[in-house]
């Protein structure tokens, strides 16, 4: 095996290697040799080369990982106590309390629910039932644990299996003080989620993406992957705009503005299941920090059991 086999795992499977040969290369077939190389040196054609190279890992990353998820989006509907929704009241069974900041005794408040009846239904999800997500009002983390992530002291996720008769429960609106802070613009935010189908490729920000990218990289021949290391931050950045993850979403793949927590820790990396992404919108509605994005993850396992005692939740911004 050779020196790029054990780089980059072999020459590539034989459906990259076939997306591969197919993607028109600007660079004319009959161009060999010395007049080759010197074509992919000429700076007129670098932009079309990067464009090429990208076009072509792109494609490889799409057919390895391309996942159905659910979008979000966001509408001005004012959404019933059940919707899938952001922000609001919020419904608590008869046999639940009110969710509480456990490190402070404060309520916590909504940020999210999702009506599972509502939204196309993905595998391993539920087909129904409410799953609310809490967040704390009294912390300008919103109750993120940056040493547990799992941690649901000050945050809190709930399933309720039949939300069908809310009459038989209570109907909770926390209380904004002075100083409650929230990624919501004001205590009268609230608004109904439109579910799209949808599916999506693995964004360059999630942590299996390096590994991901160099497989397809060995699918590549000598000369294109010397132009990938030569134009590495430009190819890069294109990735990053054909790949994106942003909005708001139920399955798929996460985006991150700056790392994603799971890299380089096994126990972390199991959680590979994306619940909710919420993301930062443009009219404020809603703002993590700078235009910033918050993450829900499972064990694919533990979904399956309908098991949200171990839950991965983390935000950043810019």
């Amino acid at each position: 095996m050779g020196i790029w086999d054990r780089l980059f795992g072999g020459r590539g499977s034989k459906e990259n290697r076939d997306i591969v040969r197919n993607t028109p290369n600007p660079v004319a077939a009959d161009i060999t040799g010395i007049q080759r190389d010197e074509a992919y040196s000429d700076t007129q054609r670098i932009p079309q080369l990067t464009d090429y190279v990208a076009q072509m890992i792109v494609s490889m990353v799409r057919h390895e990982t391309q996942r159905p998820a659910v979008n979000l989006l966001p509408t001005d509907d004012a959404p019933s106590i059940t919707d899938t929704k952001v922000g609001g009241a919020f419904y608590v069974p008869p046999a639940m309390g009110v969710p509480k900041n456990r490190e402070t005794g404060e309520p916590l408040f909504l940020i999210a629910q999702l009506n599972f009846a509502q939204l196309p239904h993905l595998h391993d999800f539920p087909q129904d039932g409410l799953l609310q997500f809490f967040i704390a009002g009294d912390d300008s983390m919103f109750g993120k644990d940056f040493d547990r992530l799992d941690s649901q002291r000050s945050w809190r996720i709930r399933y309720i299996p039949e939300p069908d008769d809310v009459t038989r429960g209570r109907i909770i609106r926390p209380h904004w003080k002075d100083d409650t802070d929230l990624p919501l613009h004001d205590p009268d935010v609230e608004f109904r989620l439109e579910p799209q189908l949808a599916t999506q490729a693995m964004s360059t920000t999630d942590f299996r993406f390096e590994s991901t990218l160099q497989r397809c990289l060995g699918a590549l021949n000598d000369r294109d992957r010397d132009f990938f290391d030569t134009h590495d931050a430009d190819i890069r950045d294109t990735l990053n705009d054909m790949l994106g993850g942003d909005g708001l979403r139920v399955g798929g793949y996460p985006v991150f503005t700056q790392d994603d927590p799971r890299e380089d820790d096994p126990d972390l990396g199991r959680a590979t299941t994306l619940l909710l992404q919420l993301d930062s919108l443009d009219d404020n509605r809603l703002m993590f920090g700078d235009t910033g994005v918050m993450n829900f993850f499972i064990e694919p396992d533990r979904l399956r059991r309908l098991d949200f005692s171990r839950v991965l939740y983390t935000w950043d911004c810019y």
